[in-house]
């Protein structure tokens, strides 16, 4: 009898690693097998618990203050005013309650930023590929808070942002079989795309990758991502979870979403939400978590909060990496407020990014004359035609002697069409003139010869770049291979001489 018991008490608590079993593989199973429980994460003092009813993901909360409610409501409309008269010590619920009760919130607008709030939870929890996790089946969610999460849709999102060695690793693992499993209701990638229309038959890993076209990378990220959102069958995907494990009772141990500690916040924490934000950020409105209609006093105010939480100079005894990425994501910042605290430069900007309304009259507009596929092209052509104007709009600065009007206008190129290495290459030697950022600035150049190996411009300029870090070796290196590639690059050849001749003198 006591064995009988210490078994049921171990199906119904189960433990892990999250670099064996990711979160998002974790959601599938628990969705699949239609379990319910709550799901606790722990990643240093990041804390997050999501719970799940017959399969359904209702709630997710987390310790961190970005995610609570408080600092929720204030991205969707409410300002410091309106929540200053509430407790710093009311839990999320009892917020919720005293806003809808003094008429702060109606109940349906709450219900929507409450959902937001889970979206940022787990956009964040979904990125972590190291930590711990514990699902326990004996827990129901306690209040009477129930979100809708698209959850295929979150998965297939946030599998594109994985490292690519972290999915290639969890990949190489597996020898099943891949299959189109059901109709595409989502927008996809052109790289999903090409995988989910070779997946009629079932295939293998190699063989689907092959089949699409796409390249090995793009190719596996392209299968774990649709896999996960349930549009490809996979046939042996790893099993954490004891399916038959069923619960014992149906009170609510530990309390619910609240039992997460909000008292200690974790800086480093903290600054990994603003870089999965940031990571999924397509202007400069939502860099600065700003509303499109925001006033400038507003811009500003949304500006000063994250310069007070996340300014470069607060993590200036933190390790060296993680200042690089605080550095590289607060200049996006400053770019973005800087576009948009200048009224004219916020008009020229919002007029690019606007779409233009489509003809009236007895004309017809491009999409009804070509048909809904001509609307899916348009938008990356015009971010195309909007990336090669703000490219050119950079280099004509650079010529003026305005580096950093020309670095705003090359940021904005790279961010538009981050697979153009002229693009890449351009903003990352710009941003070599300043020291600050001369990290982004390798980060740029390598992306762009990622992108173009074979172009020996492109390696003198990170050649300059290892020369001001002084990194010679690597500076020299970058020009052998440049020389390499076009014996006749006289910079290359020019820079190396200087290189080589002031090493030999020192």
């Amino acid at each position: 009898m006591i064995q009988n018991t210490v078994a049921t008490a171990i199906l119904d608590c189960m433990q892990g690693k999250l670099d064996e079993h990711p979160l998002a593989e974790l959601i599938r199973e628990i969705t699949a097998a239609g379990q319910s429980g709550a799901l606790r994460l722990s990643r240093g003092r990041a804390k997050v618990a999501i719970y799940f009813e017959e399969g359904r993901l209702v709630f997710a909360t987390s310790n961190l203050r970005a995610h609570r409610l408080r600092e929720v409501v204030k991205r969707n409309g409410l300002t410091n005013a309106h929540v200053a008269e509430f407790s710093l010590k009311a839990s999320d619920e009892e917020l919720a309650i005293a806003m809808v009760q003094r008429g702060l919130l109606r109940p349906e607008t709450l219900t929507g930023i409450r959902g937001k709030q889970v979206g940022d939870v787990l956009r964040l929890a979904l990125l972590w590929t190291d930590g711990t996790w514990e699902f326990d089946s004996r827990v129901r969610l306690a209040d009477d808070i129930r979100v809708q999460i698209d959850i295929n849709r979150l998965l297939l999102e946030c599998a594109r942002h994985l490292p690519a060695s972290f999915i290639a690793a969890r990949l190489a693992r597996a020898n099943g079989s891949y299959l189109r499993a059901g109709n595409n209701k989502m927008n996809l990638l052109p790289a999903e795309v090409f995988v989910l229309s070779r997946a009629s038959d079932s295939l293998t890993l190699g063989e689907l990758t092959a089949q699409s076209g796409v390249g090995e990378e793009d190719g596996y990220r392209a299968i774990y991502a649709l896999s996960l959102s349930g549009l490809i069958q996979r046939s042996d995907w790893p099993v954490a979870l004891d399916a038959e494990a069923s619960p014992v009772s149906t009170r609510t141990p530990r309390g619910g979403p609240t039992a997460a500690a909000v008292d200690e916040i974790d800086d480093v924490a903290d600054v990994e939400a603003l870089f999965v934000r940031l990571q999924l950020a397509k202007d400069h409105y939502e860099v600065l978590d700003a509303a499109r209609l925001a006033t400038s006093d507003e811009i500003k105010n949304a500006y000063h909060t994250l310069a007070r939480r996340f300014h470069p100079d607060r993590f200036h005894q933190s390790d060296q990496q993680l200042r690089a990425r605080v550095e590289s994501a607060f200049a996006r910042i400053a770019q973005a407020y800087e576009t948009l605290s200048d009224q004219p430069r916020r008009a020229d900007y919002d007029a690019r990014w606007t779409p233009k309304p489509a003809a009236t009259g007895g004309q017809k507009s491009a999409t009804a004359a070509n048909g809904p596929s001509s609307a899916k092209r348009s938008a990356p052509r015009a971010d195309a035609n909007r990336a090669e104007t703000s490219f050119q709009h950079g280099l004509d600065a650079l010529k003026r002697n305005r580096p950093d009007e020309a670095i705003r206008f090359l940021a904005e190129a790279a961010m538009l069409a981050p697979r153009e290495a002229r693009y890449r290459a351009h903003y990352g030697h710009a941003l070599i003139r300043q020291s600050n950022t001369r990290r982004i600035a390798e980060t740029e150049l390598q992306a762009a010869l990622a992108l173009d190996p074979e172009n020996a411009s492109y390696r003198v300029m990170l050649a300059e770049l290892y020369k001001q870090l002084g990194l010679q070796r690597r500076a020299e290196g970058e020009l052998e291979r440049a020389l390499a590639v076009d014996p006749k690059n006289e910079a290359a050849r020019s820079l190396l001489l200087s290189l080589k001749s002031k090493s030999q003198k020192s």
